[in-house]
């Protein structure tokens, strides 16, 4: 079975992501992007090649899409970076909710500008796809 995706949001709180909405990004469960705050990272479950390593380990993928400030494209993307740094720099392997995540990296290249942007709240979006690799 993939990580949940509440795990994955779990997971990122772990490495210091900050969720509160004062002062950091908010993680939430997509692929519902809702329109408040903001500032806000929609976390969503996206196919992947499934088993992996003779059915030792089941991979699935997510998206990572960040949303800054209104009018403010190079905050948002230093956000979407950020986010990307904090994945790629985690160490591996790692046990949450029960289960093990052996590793995440990056499907494709780094966060790109979501189009068309901005949206109609002047916002702009950057998204990011992950492999996920996780065990019993």
């Amino acid at each position: 079975m993939p990580l949940p995706t509440v795990s994955l949001i779990a997971w990122l709180t772990s490495l210091g992501w900050d969720t509160t909405q004062e002062s950091g990004v908010p993680l939430v469960h997509g692929p519902r992007i809702r329109k408040m705050p903001d500032r806000l990272a929609t976390i969503t479950p996206t196919p992947g090649p499934g088993y992996m390593l003779e059915a030792a380990a089941d991979a699935g993928a997510f998206q990572a899409r960040v949303r800054g400030d209104q009018n403010d494209q190079p905050g948002t993307e230093l956000l979407a970076y950020e986010l990307d740094s904090l994945i790629l720099a985690a160490s591996f392997p790692v046990v949450i909710d029960s289960r093990v995540i052996i590793h995440v990296h990056r499907l494709g290249g780094p966060p790109s500008l979501l189009l068309p942007s901005p949206d109609d709240g002047d916002r702009y979006e950057y998204v990011t796809s992950y492999l996920c690799i996780a065990g019993t």
